[in-house]
């Protein structure tokens, strides 16, 4: 039997009605402070699920400014290797452990393990119950801004729910942090039930309740918000999970709130730089040349969002400013580069071929990434023009291909916090403690490690300006378009706020109206 997509997708919601009954809406919670949303990462696996749960250090505003969380305040030393954090007083873990000084190194420790400043620590002292030292073998500027994103958000995990307990290693066996909701059910692939922190420390949320929902499919999320299953979709994303070519539908239904926001985050295909044909950059330089951005863009969303030129948003603090010209579409400058890598049509049937093998690559696509298939289709006639044969490969498990470097060319998209070696920026892809199979090279990791360890921030912009040409000539990726969030609501839902990272969901004025 062959199903059509809205069918084969409405089969699934009608087979998650019936099996996801950890996040099934009961009638009764339609009076009440609970709100069903939509997710297309299990709750483990998101970072925006970990930031309802646990608190950071400190968070960032718009401006990128630190705002004092579980640190009350911090001081640095003169010459910037010593960081006393004043810890909040009060606060609580949800399993009744107290967050002191204590806890505040054991989360340090467990940050240590997988950060590229790690190797700066030299110690970690308790100076009194709320007040921690850390003792740096030199300046390192993004230390608290790294502790606050969504992706470090679990090493605030209470220490009592590692196993073994405290061991900074230990493998988490509960999610259990000192947030302002509190896990009491999780089931992995189906969903999460999180319930409102009575103790919490800071600004209590008015919903009671939060049902994450998981549900992949992008058009099954639609599917569910329109049939009632589903208050919200879109927001425990931290890129675009909504099709934009249903935002203009879902803006004209009288029942739901299209909430759009820009956090300069662009789509980009990233290359396996680790084997033919991407080891070469004349191959890399060539594919910026043929892709065509401002034509797939209009042609695909209109006036939605923008094309993207450069690798990173250069709006960015320590973002490439430096950078004037950005790659552009220019097919004969790509075939030029292309024939002297030696990509000819040698037997005439119009696809590039070297030492008897034609251009074939494969692109990756990882399921739930929303226009990922129309824009996969355009790269695809656009390679075709020049002679280039892509396969679209879309997978449950693109990521498990893309850690073993199973791909040559991988849809994700850009960071939006370029100045934090070892998180989401340069340093999450491009050090070689980043992705196994992007672009690497010595001189960049020695520039990354380097660029934030001056208290001298003309220094500190040099290095960065010298980081970004780097990777500019080197062309890891192609940059293709910003990425817009997209929230979709029904009525119901007030008060829903975007974030000031991309990371962060604002639900503390949210409240479900009858």
């Amino acid at each position: 039997m062959i199903l059509t997509r809205k069918f084969a997708v409405l089969f699934v919601i009608i087979c998650m009605a019936f099996t996801s009954g950890i996040v099934a809406a009961n009638p009764l919670d339609k009076d009440r402070q609970v709100m069903v949303m939509g997710a297309q990462k299990d709750f483990r696996a998101a970072a925006e699920g970990k930031l309802l749960v646990f608190d950071t250090f400190v968070s960032l505003d718009e401006s990128g400014n630190m705002v004092p969380k579980l640190a009350s305040s911090w001081k640095i030393s003169p010459d910037g290797k010593e960081w006393t954090l004043f810890l909040r007083r009060g606060v609580k873990y949800h399993d009744g452990t107290p967050f002191n000084a204590r806890a505040a190194k054991f989360t340090i420790e467990r940050a240590m393990t997988s950060a590229v400043w790690g190797k700066y620590v030299d110690a970690i002292k308790i100076v009194d119950s709320h007040t921690l030292k850390v003792v740096f073998n030199t300046f390192y500027y993004p230390f608290l801004r790294d502790m606050s994103s969504g992706w470090r958000a679990a090493n605030f995990v209470s220490p009592s729910a590692v196993d073994p307990a405290w061991d900074p290693k230990g493998k988490i066996v509960r999610y259990i942090g000192t947030g302002p909701f509190k896990v009491v059910d999780y089931k992995r692939d189906r969903g999460a039930t999180l319930v409102r922190n009575n103790d919490y420390w800071g600004k209590k949320p008015k919903l009671t309740k939060i049902l994450w929902k998981y549900t992949p499919d992008p058009y099954a999320q639609i599917l569910a918000l329109k049939a009632g299953e589903l208050d919200i979709i879109g927001a425990p994303e931290h890129h675009s999970s909504i099709p934009f070519i249903k935002l203009a539908e879902l803006e004209a239904d009288p029942d739901f709130v299209v909430s759009t926001h820009s956090y300069g985050r662009f789509q980009v295909l990233e290359f396996n730089c680790r084997r033919p044909p991407f080891d070469d950059v004349r191959v890399r330089k060539a594919f910026n040349c043929i892709i065509d951005r401002q034509k797939m863009v209009r042609s695909l969303f209109g006036n939605i969002t923008e094309p993207s030129y450069l690798i990173t948003d250069p709006k960015f603090i320590w973002g490439p400013s430096n950078i004037t010209t950005g790659y552009k579409y220019d097919p004969v400058q790509a075939r030029n580069l292309l024939t002297k890598a030696g990509w000819v049509d040698s037997d005439g049937n119009g696809i590039l071929d070297k030492d008897g093998k034609d251009f074939e690559v494969d692109l990756l696509v990882p399921t739930g990434e929303a226009n990922a298939d129309m824009v996969a289709l355009v790269v695809q006639s656009q390679l075709k023009s020049m002679g280039i044969r892509l396969n679209i490969r879309t997978l449950i498990n693109a990521w498990d291909k893309r850690k073993t470097g199973e791909y040559d060319l991988f849809l994700h998209h850009s960071g939006c916090l370029p100045s934090i070696p070892g998180g989401i920026g340069i340093g999450g892809k491009y050090h070689s403690k980043g992705w196994p199979y992007a672009f690497h090279s010595d001189k960049l990791d020695t520039l990354i490690e380097s660029a934030f360890t001056s208290l001298d921030k003309v220094q500190m912009r040099a290095r960065c300006d010298e980081i970004w040409t780097l990777l500019h000539n080197a062309n890891p990726c192609i940059p293709l378009y910003d990425i817009i969030k997209a929230v979709v609501m029904n009525k119901r839902v007030q008060g829903f706020k975007h974030g000031p990272t991309m990371f962060d969901m604002d639900l503390t004025e949210v409240v479900m109206t009858r």
